[in-house]
């Protein structure tokens, strides 16, 4: 018997507007994990109008909870529907991915291990991310690592409300999903051999300044280090190295 995306539907948004994300995160799941790719578009399109209700709320439960499951249980599937879902309901007007790869984001020693996706306005990265030791300064560091638990929305609404400046209007509602990066206005760019027995690049780092609001509302600036790595076992990795590089410096800050 096939899913009955009505009730699905319906039972997510129910809950969402119930304040019950962590539900919803359960009920996405179990039918995740039944259907196969040609149901990829109506999955996703519930998946988006639940996140819409309240971004926030669903960053914080309901996508955690969806991405632990999924991951340990069906990485391969959640791989493939990462990739349908991020750019088919979540690119910005214009947007394309130059890059998309198995890896994961390093800010000092927090990780977010999952797919990588790399345009010239943003890099995204999906899964969960633990902040534990990420290297930021500026001033406000510990409110600052507050904001970038995995999918914390307001981190990635500071990070969007600077990407989309001249792309879109003051109405547009982001699809949010997985953790956001700046790419412009990045410095101290380079490409580092730095993994597991890595005998070759795996990673293409720099440094961005992102400006953020603390606690007591006050606006401050963290710079932090980004480390955008590739799976070592891609047999593209340097073109896609090179890529991210090369889209990196074209928006690099200004010396």
């Amino acid at each position: 018997m096939g899913v009955d995306y009505n009730k699905l539907r319906n039972t997510v948004l129910e809950k969402m507007n119930k304040g019950k994300s962590g539900d919803v995160g359960n009920e996405l799941r179990k039918v995740f994990e039944k259907i196969d790719p040609s149901e990829f578009q109506i999955f996703g399109e519930i998946m988006k109008d639940a996140i819409l209700v309240d971004p926030a709320m669903f960053s914080e439960k309901a996508y955690i909870l969806f991405d632990k499951m999924m991951r340990a249980r069906k990485a391969d599937k959640l791989a493939e529907f990462e990739r349908f879902f991020v750019q088919n309901f979540c690119k910005l007007p214009g947007e394309e991915f130059a890059v998309i790869a198995d890896g994961w984001v390093e800010t000092g020693k927090s990780v977010i291990k999952g797919q990588v996706f790399v345009s010239d306005h943003r890099i995204i990265a999906t899964g969960v991310q633990e902040a534990k030791k990420a290297r930021v300064s500026g001033g406000g560091v510990f409110a600052f690592l507050s904001l970038i638990q995995l999918g914390s929305y307001m981190y990635n609404k500071s990070i969007m409300e600077q990407i989309t400046k001249g792309i879109t209007d003051s109405g547009y509602q982001m699809v949010n999903y997985g953790v956001l990066y700046p790419i412009r206005g990045g410095y101290n760019i380079e490409q580092e051999a730095k993994g597991f027995r890595a005998t070759q690049n795996d990673r293409v780092n720099f440094q961005v300044d992102v400006p953020y609001t603390n606690k007591k509302g006050q606006q401050e600036i963290a710079d932090i280090d980004v480390s955008v790595v590739i799976n070592i076992k891609d047999p593209e990795i340097q073109a896609k190295l090179d890529k991210i590089e090369s889209i990196v410096r074209a928006h690099a800050k200004p010396t």
